[in-house]
């Protein structure tokens, strides 16, 4: 090689790796966002889309805040118009973060949950939502905090008295719920009334405008199914199931809220909060 002569320049490979990252960014820019538990750090709070339902264990909300500030469910934000098992562990977990808590409805029901994740109107859906291999698809859990049964629930002078008694039967269920999605694999072929709440469906079967419905329960088959829904009882056991907080897949948020949820399982606090929302060990458990 002379003085004069200059070699055929090449990119090496890992030039070309961040000059395809660079272009792959700068089509993207998402792809450069800042993780998630960086985003509530940031901001300074945790903000929780749910589906709150009017009587429940889970997350209800104030309806009474609701009429005294002349405001709608999906304008509410305040943590102090909601209650439930779900609000008390998403608070303490917005305070083990040093962050505040914002929740934010979303009216669309469980359906809407996730697709409201994917649009980033919120960090996490905390909502009764149980984790199913549909939801897991799309979407990360934390563990499982609480484990509970899938019934069928009829009204107790009802004569159907086991599952393949339900076959053609008339089923009131929520759309968009992970209910609809089990009844689909039953085979069952029952006429289905779609609802918005559980309340919803409760009140149909008890006013007889429907055969059954489905709903959570730790209670044993002919049982009535919790102290809220006394007025109906089990009459089988669908499928045991586990709800979990949800959120995007590959969130930073899952570790350090498994570790969280891991922390009040092992000091007793989880069963507490169970307690006090009416589902610790003092109901029936599967």
């Amino acid at each position: 090689m002379t003085a004069n002569s200059v070699p055929a320049l090449r990119p090496t490979r890992p030039l070309l790796a961040w000059v395809l990252l660079g272009a792959a960014l700068a089509l993207n820019p998402s792809a450069a966002a800042a993780s998630d538990m960086a985003d509530v750090k940031a901001r300074g709070k945790l903000i929780v889309v749910t589906f709150p339902l009017i009587e429940d264990s889970f997350m209800q909300v104030d309806v009474e805040a609701m009429r005294k500030l002349g405001v709608g469910l999906k304008d509410l934000r305040d943590p102090e118009h909601f209650k439930g098992i779900d609000l008390d562990l998403m608070a303490g977990f917005a305070a083990s973060l040093g962050v505040k808590l914002e929740i934010r409805p979303e009216l669309a029901g469980y359906g809407g949950l996730i697709p409201a994740l994917d649009r980033r109107e919120g960090d996490v859906a905390a909502s009764s939502f149980a984790i199913t291999p549909q939801r897991q698809a799309v979407a990360d859990f934390s563990t499982p905090y609480i484990l509970q049964w899938d019934v069928a629930a009829v009204r107790p002078d009802s004569k159907l008295r086991s599952l393949q008694d339900l076959r053609g039967k008339k089923v009131a269920v929520i759309e968009g719920s992970s209910h609809l999605e089990r009844l689909k694999t039953l085979n069952l072929n029952p006429t289905i009334q779609l609802t918005k709440f559980v309340l919803e469906g409760y009140t149909a079967v008890v006013d007889g405008e429907a055969d059954y419905t489905l709903m959570e329960s730790r209670a044993d088959v002919g049982e009535p199914v919790s102290a809220v829904y006394k007025d109906l009882r089990v009459v089988a056991r669908v499928n045991e199931t586990g709800y979990g907080i949800a959120m995007r897949k590959g969130s930073d948020l899952k570790a350090p809220l498994d570790a969280y949820l891991a922390g009040l399982r092992d000091s007793g606090e989880l069963e507490k909060i169970l307690s006090r929302h009416g589902q610790g060990v003092s109901a029936k458990k599967p």
